[in-house]
């Protein structure tokens, strides 16, 4: 997987291995949210789309989704689902994916459609360059074999748009022309690309909801050891899925993956013998900063410092003394103006987590 190339306050962070695509058999997922039409926001990726109103009367989009942790906890995968149903019956399957992809780029990406008739192309669609695969998909259930479309545009920053749409209605296009033809005319997916393209996002708790399964055995809330400074954090059940990932000198991260955006990012170190008011003046006295109001939510007990500004970030820091050390947190997101990047308060069960977590 490519590097995500924002800073950190110890060098440039790169992002591991952590999306692929993990198809399967059915684009359904467990307890389906019905909606007619509206703003929503989609729980895995985090995009604010507001959905179209179909004509037929009886026409909704059934909202789910799923995730899972593998490799030990160390991989993500998760996806958005909006089926489409014109009352009981199935008509259209959508998938939406964000994230640093396994494949590389693009056009490795869509490759990953694993069909024996696939094809790809590129593909000019609503403002975004798309590359392109399909083929005809086996459900190997009652759906049948149905063609597929993957369609991926790249991002700023190495990060990707994926999405999958299904065609399931009872005539679908039988030639990549008419796949193409077809697709172009989406009325959903124009609005969940540029949901992507603009920023659009609103706030998520993908694990507390009932429309969104789990896949797998390894839970959100779960203990993990923090490879540069060793602390055994046991990662809380607060309706986000995090990734832990090791450092360079003496720092950690973790990495919210979902929901997927804004990206946020908390970076970790431990100074042992030290104390805030000692340490964070060092700290800031080598870094560049920048001047803008303090961050806002920071739980009680931990001190908001300057902001740090990066290459192609900003790093908001707060310190708290724990058991002899200085415990310092900065909390970096993409875009660096989100909100997201600035309020510390959805974050006070993972600050939690850290401050009371086991230290070597």
């Amino acid at each position: 997987m490519r590097a995500d190339p924002r800073g950190s306050f110890h060098g440039v962070r790169f992002l591991a291995p952590l999306l692929g695509l993990g198809l399967l058999a059915s684009p359904l997922a467990a307890d389906p949210l019905p909606v007619r039409s509206g703003k929503v926001v989609l729980p895995i990726t985090g995009l604010a789309v507001d959905l179209p109103k179909d004509a037929r009367k009886t026409a909704t989009w059934a909202l789910s989704g799923s995730w899972s942790l593998s490799n030990g906890g160390a991989s993500f995968d998760g996806r958005d689902v909006i089926d489409q149903k014109v009352g009981d019956k199935l008509v259209a399957g959508n998938w939406v994916h964000v994230g640093y992809f396994d494949a590389g780029e693009c056009a490795k990406v869509v490759q990953e459609l694993d069909v024996p008739d696939r094809w790809t192309a590129q593909q000019k669609l609503w403002g975004q360059d798309f590359q392109v695969a399909g083929g005809t998909w086996d459900f190997e259930n009652d759906l049948g074999k149905k063609p597929a479309i993957a369609l991926c545009a790249a991002g700023a920053g190495g990060s990707s748009l994926l999405l999958y749409h299904f065609f399931l209605e009872p005539k679908p296009p039988t030639t990549t022309k008419a796949a193409l033809a077809a697709i172009a005319k989406d009325k959903l997916l124009p609005r969940v690309t540029k949901a992507w393209s603009t920023g659009a996002t609103g706030p998520a708790t993908p694990t507390t909801l009932p429309q969104i399964k789990q896949r797998g055995d390894i839970a959100a809330a779960r203990t993990v050891t923090l490879g540069q400074t060793k602390l055994e954090v046991a990662l809380p059940a607060d309706g986000f899925v995090w990734l832990a990932r090791n450092g360079d000198d003496g720092s950690d991260f973790l990495d919210r993956m979902a929901p997927s955006l804004p990206d946020v990012t908390l970076e970790i170190g431990r100074a042992p013998s030290a104390t805030c008011a000692a340490l964070m003046p060092q700290l800031i006295a080598t870094q560049q900063t920048f001047t803008e109001p303090p961050p806002t939510g920071v739980p009680f007990g931990w001190t908001a410092y300057p902001t740090l500004q990066l290459d192609k970030a900003r790093e908001r820091l707060v310190c708290k003394d724990v058991d002899g050390a200085a415990l310092v947190v900065g909390l970096m997101a993409t875009p660096p103006t989100s909100p997201a990047g600035r309020d510390f308060g959805p974050l006070a069960p993972v600050l939690e987590a850290l401050a009371t977590a086991k230290a070597p």
